[in-house]
């Protein structure tokens, strides 16, 4: 492989060489003074850098500059969504109760912490209806409580039924903040 690829060099060499274009500028370079030939190297020099310029450095910072403006337009974007999160029931930085502003956000959260597992949910406005199947009753009064106590999340309507097993209980209540 090797020897075929210096076989097709020195045939290119041979080539361009052997053209009236290479002999004509060759024959005049060597016709320079010496102080001339320093004159030519330097701006040949000059024009490969220029080249490397144009081909490589170029376009790695047009793509920088266009990564920079698109990381812009996004940063903008997240700002504008998370400025307006709280409409939409989103938590937010700068809400009550450590951030929550949001009453369904709070509910899951202290759920997932009680371990008490929502069947559904449903947001009415201000309210918050939810359903829970099978749950201790008593770690769901407790559950209720620490969420009143703590959030000020009141209970406006709750409808408690028994189930087979003794002390677990479907809930469905109203909640409000």
């Amino acid at each position: 492989m090797k020897a075929r690829l210096k076989e097709l060099q020195s045939q290119l060499a041979a080539q361009v060489k052997e053209s009236t274009l290479w002999q004509t500028g060759h024959h005049w370079y060597q016709a320079l003074p010496a102080r001339d030939r320093t004159v030519v190297k330097a701006v040949a020099a000059l024009f490969v850098i220029a080249m490397i310029y144009l081909i490589v450095y170029a376009p790695l910072l047009k793509g920088q500059q266009a990564a920079e403006a698109a990381l812009k337009k996004n940063i903008a974007t997240y700002n504008l969504l998370a400025d307006n999160a709280n409409r939409f029931g989103a938590v937010s930085g700068n809400g009550n109760s450590g951030g929550l502003s949001s009453l369904l956000a709070t509910v899951t959260r202290y759920a997932k912490t009680a371990g008490i597992s929502l069947s559904r949910y449903e947001q009415d406005g201000n309210n918050l209806r939810i359903w829970i199947d099978k749950a201790v009753f008593d770690e769901a009064i407790d559950w209720l409580e620490q969420l009143q106590a703590s959030q000020g999340v009141q209970v406006g309507q709750i409808n408690i039924e028994r189930s087979d097993r003794p002390g677990v209980v479907d809930i469905r209540a109203t909640l409000t903040q």
